[in-house]
């Protein structure tokens, strides 16, 4: 049995050391787990820029992971770059395998066990472009994350990821009443779109300092909840965003509180049990607001906006939360103790070269 708890970690190289594997590994140590490093992609990138792309093989990929999921323990999962849509199927196919593992081990366990057994946390950081706007894969990346979305415990996009995502899911989505759910759809996506149809009914309004702490005073109205019931309801997200291109945003900017919450809500009918999008590209304010959206509550962070830009920073955000996921906070303990880390790494960074700091972490 391992001394601490282990997070699976898919994810590719940054030679640079700011980004990607080596983030993951870094914040994850300093979280006091172990990362088990699976690499996906070699990248030619610097502090700055991504020149190249060489996703790493599936069946690679899965040998990799397999060698350590027949031997070693895993608590939780961290997804960063798949670096192609195979390998996105690849580590769709083995969170599968690793959930069934651990569901056959509760059935077989004493019924005062069977907790300890349960799915392991899945964080997905959706990359879908570098800070400065370089591709981070050979297939379109909004595409590429499709069958990982419905798996994940806990996505971390940025505004304009959310965005992408959002817009992305739209164009494929039609109103359904949630009693005729289950003959249109799969029973998990059904039960994600009835949810996230509730979810409209979030409040915004529970803000917390991040310097301070704080408590949430947002959820779910007594009316949202009824919603759940209502037969006429529609199990529509969030409206149509308008994409210039395919999966990529017009402008690499962040979004408004509202937009925001919406596109939450669409990621949330796509099966992301916990959605937080990061408010780090909004524009025009000196204040960072993170916004989660959950199951039966919605909360806010706000944090000062540091000066200058970060190379890993939303790695670190992620990792960091997988990692404490595994060590057995729940997902508000976990949220609030990487954010504050992550704040923290950033403001004691570092250069290496002009451009993006790298995060003291």
């Amino acid at each position: 049995m391992s001394d601490r708890p282990c997070v699976l970690v898919f994810s590719g190289a940054d030679p640079s050391g700011g980004a990607g594997m080596a983030a993951d590994i870094q914040a994850i140590t300093a979280m006091g787990a172990h990362a088990l490093p699976v690499l996906t992609a070699i990248t030619v990138q610097d502090n700055n820029r991504v020149h190249a792309v060489m996703p790493v093989a599936a069946d690679v990929v899965l040998q990799q992971a397999r060698a350590l999921l027949a031997q070693v323990p895993v608590a939780a999962v961290k997804i960063g770059i798949p670096g192609s849509a195979e390998n996105a199927q690849a580590i769709a196919t083995l969170i599968g395998e690793l959930r069934a593992t651990h569901r056959a081990a509760a059935g077989a366990a004493p019924g005062w066990a069977q907790r300890l057994y349960s799915d392991p946390p899945v964080v997905l950081d959706p990359v879908l472009r570098s800070g400065h706007g370089d591709a981070l894969g050979r297939d379109d990346a909004v595409q590429a994350l499709a069958p990982l979305l419905p798996l994940a415990t806990l996505i971390t996009p940025n505004g304009p990821e959310a965005a992408a995502l959002a817009g992305n899911a739209a164009r494929y989505r039609a109103p359904v009443r949630v009693g005729a759910a289950a003959n249109a759809a799969s029973g998990a996506g059904a039960k994600a779109r009835s949810v996230a149809a509730a979810a409209e009914g979030v409040t915004a309004d529970a803000v917390l300092d991040g310097t301070n702490g704080g408590h949430a005073t947002g959820g779910l109205s007594s009316v949202a909840r009824a919603r759940m019931t209502s037969e006429t309801a529609l199990a529509v997200a969030a409206p149509m965003v308008a994409l210039a291109t395919p999966g990529v945003p017009p402008v690499w900017h962040g979004t408004a509180h509202g937009d925001a919450l919406a596109h939450a809500r669409a990621l949330r009918a796509l099966g992301c049990t916990h959605v937080l999008v990061t408010g780090g590209h909004d524009e025009g304010s000196d204040v960072v607001i993170n916004r989660w959206l959950g199951p039966d509550r919605q909360q806010n962070w706000s944090w000062p906006r540091l000066p200058g830009g970060f190379h890993g920073s939303g790695c670190t955000l992620a990792a960091a939360t997988a990692a404490l996921l595994a060590l057995g906070n729940t997902m508000a303990q976990a949220l609030t103790k990487a954010q504050g880390y992550t704040q923290r790494a950033l403001a004691a960074s570092y250069a290496i070269a002009p451009g993006q700091r790298i995060p003291q972490r």
